[in-house]
């Protein structure tokens, strides 16, 4: 089926005696903040050092916004273009998670400027047209897509540049209502609506600044004095019917608030045959003839009958696969079983050697054991026998006493502590008991006495 509409029969209208220059350039907003995408970087850290463009009104363009300091490429040809255009894609931010491995992270701007002027005249200015195509980042849910950290707040900025967007298309949709009052579309909260919204609202500082423009720069009287209409624009909506409900129910809300909704009708299958089968040139619009001649039935016709005979040979080289992939189940089944016999039959002879060699093991292992038992004991037995040849045992004991004996003891013992006794009793006796002398010591009057003169 065809994928893209044959443009070979569109003509356009082109001026032979102006110069023409296709100019291209590709930003991104990322984080709310624009990035020249074309801009030279040598490594991704340099993506991270990458400065803001500003969106602003220029000397060159005082009557509406552009992104200033944008790097703009002069393209001879589509490959050129094409190369740009990859070479952009390149340096766009992407990141992977949980629900997409390769999620763009910002807002992708593709622009295409055509100018024209004439061709003898050098001094003229240029006249300039541009398209923009615009390829919004996604919006996502953090619980599916398992975002965190930088990404959770890349995530963030998009769904807000998002909400906004979807704010102002509802606004816009509310204004062409001529019955109800108009409302200010607030294009100026993100970077995203600014640059989608912001040359599409004549600003009434425009007319002031454009003559202080034309007052400091007379060149440019050429290119304002031309009225330059507001920018329209086209959105493009693909929604998969199998795929998440949440995002399909977004991506038909966002649809929803266009004023016209034009569906691209897919050619059908008998058509596409025709022109496959009969080589007759596809048309633009993808639908076939109703007045399709008796040439081009047959040539169908033929066509469906060649398919209905590939489509037979097709089932019997299909039935004879079927049957060769049973019988090769059924050889592979009886080959497995014969394989399980024969390790059983190898596990069981295993077994029983590897018992016999452990039987005999464990019997030379208990002769072993008994055999060295024998020879200490036979060894302990000679150091004992040494042992007592070599040692004599003398035993000396105390003469039993009789009973008188041990009286005629303890009398003497008895006597001889009396004696003690006396004998410190004696020692006791003879010693005088000693007193303290107080001892008074009379005082020498040494001082001079008074005297009173005189009698009383």
């Amino acid at each position: 089926m065809p994928q893209s509409p044959n443009i070979e029969d569109v003509r356009i209208d082109c001026d032979t005696s102006a110069q023409y220059a296709v100019v291209v350039s590709m930003y991104e907003v990322y984080n709310d903040r624009i990035f020249d995408l074309l801009a030279s970087s040598s490594s991704k850290t340099a993506i991270q050092k990458r400065r803001g463009l500003l969106f602003k009104s220029t000397e060159q363009s005082p009557d509406r916004k552009v992104v200033a300091g944008l790097r703009k490429i002069v393209c001879a040809s589509l490959e050129e273009a094409l190369l740009v255009l990859e070479t952009g894609l390149i340096e766009r931010r992407v990141a992977g998670t949980g629900s997409n491995a390769v999620s763009s992270r910002s807002h992708g701007f593709f622009c295409v400027e055509v100018k024209k002027r004439p061709e003898r005249s050098t001094s003229a200015s240029w006249k300039s047209s541009t398209l923009t195509i615009v390829d919004l980042a996604g919006s996502e849910r953090a619980r599916q897509a398992k975002t965190t950290g930088s990404t959770l707040a890349e995530a963030g900025k998009i769904n807000e540049s998002l909400m906004y967007l979807g704010q102002c298309m509802q606004l816009q949709s509310d204004n062409s209502d001529l019955s109800k009052p108009l409302s200010i579309v607030p294009f100026r909260q993100c970077k995203l609506t600014e640059l989608l919204f912001s040359n599409s609202f004549p600003s009434s500082a425009s007319s002031s600044t454009t003559t202080a423009s034309l007052r400091n720069h007379p060149h440019l009287a050429h290119a304002s004095s031309d009225r330059r209409h507001p920018q329209k624009s086209v959105m493009i909506v693909t929604a998969d019917p199998l795929g998440d409900f949440n995002a399909t129910s977004q991506i038909l809300r966002y649809s929803a608030l266009a004023r016209e909704v034009t569906v691209p009708r897919i050619p059908s299958v008998t058509s596409t045959i025709i022109a496959g089968g009969a080589s007759v040139p596809t048309k633009s619009s993808g639908r076939s003839s109703p007045t399709a001649s008796a040439e081009d039935l047959d040539a169908a016709m033929a066509e469906i009958a060649r398919l209905r005979a590939e489509l037979d040979v097709t089932t019997v080289r299909y039935e004879e696969e079927v049957r060769r992939r049973r019988e090769a189940e059924v050889s592979w089944s009886a080959a497995t079983e014969r394989c399980d016999a024969i390790e059983a039959e190898l596990r069981e002879e295993l077994w029983t050697e590897c018992e016999a060699r452990l039987e005999l093991e464990i019997r030379r292992y208990r002769a072993a054991v008994e055999e060295e038992r024998e020879r200490d004991e036979e060894r302990m037995d000679r150091k004992l026998d040494i042992l007592a040849k070599g040692m004599e045992v003398e035993v000396f004991e105390d003469p039993p006493q009789t009973e008188n004996q041990k009286v005629l003891d303890l009398e003497d013992e008895n006597e001889r502590l009396k004696a003690k006794v006396e004998e410190l009793s004696r020692e006791h006796g003879l010693r005088s008991p000693s007193k303290k002398m107080r001892v008074l010591k009379t005082r020498k009057w040494e001082g001079s006495g008074v005297g009173f003169g005189g009698s009383p």
